[in-house]
């Protein structure tokens, strides 16, 4: 039973318990209020989850990774419970991704990745470091289940979002673009491993 259901069925006791029509009337309005709040964010639901995500961090630092899988959940959870909204769940998302992924669950890990990616996509303008950060990590998640060329077609979603990149995420970048140039050569997809290394080259020099 969550608290706003507790909360609804509280009333309902209490109304109930008066009997009279003012007193229901009293109680339908105070219904109506609840279903309302329900309906909004929920300021002690984004509380409870910033507090799970700062658990999840330090549990991360400390290589204590079932105790951030479980503390990412919960602060994912809570999105959903507080009706926090789609920037947050985006967040949270893809948090939780990546401890799948640190953990190996990289099937688990590409379904969060493809949800937060989906969210960023639908932005009017799409936020350029976000959608790297996702778009890479998807393609990693894809890869460590020997989907390369699945991955591939994934990877090449952040061509768009080459430009520009800041000093400290290039490494990031042109790591994750290079091998998976070097994993299409493998497989003998020539115009793939082109596509990646030039842009992992690019994105090296810092051109814009």
């Amino acid at each position: 039973l969550t608290d706003e259901s507790y909360a609804a069925l509280r009333l309902r006791r209490t109304a109930w318990s008066l009997g009279s029509r003012e007193h229901m009337k009293n109680y339908l309005l105070l219904v109506t209020v609840a279903a309302l709040l329900v309906g909004c964010a929920n300021p002690l639901n984004r509380i409870t989850s910033d507090n799970y995500l700062e658990i999840c961090r330090i549990a991360e630092i400390e290589r204590r990774l079932d105790v951030a899988e479980e503390a990412c959940q919960r602060a994912l959870t809570n999105v959903y419970w507080g009706n926090l909204g789609s920037e947050l769940e985006s967040e949270r998302l893809y948090n939780l991704g990546r401890i799948k992924n640190i953990l190996g669950k990289y099937s688990e890990a590409e379904v969060l990745f493809n949800k937060s990616l989906a969210i960023e996509q639908s932005a009017e303008t799409p936020n350029a470091p976000k959608m790297r950060r996702r778009i890479i990590l998807l393609s990693l998640s894809l890869g460590g289940q020997d989907k390369w060329e699945k991955g591939a077609e994934t990877l090449e979603l952040i061509i768009p979002f080459t430009a520009n990149v800041p000093e400290n995420e290039r490494s990031f970048v042109v790591e994750s673009l290079s091998g998976y140039g070097e994993q299409m050569r493998t497989l003998n997809i020539l115009d793939k491993a082109i596509l990646f290394e030039s842009a992992a080259n690019r994105v090296l020099r810092g051109e814009t």
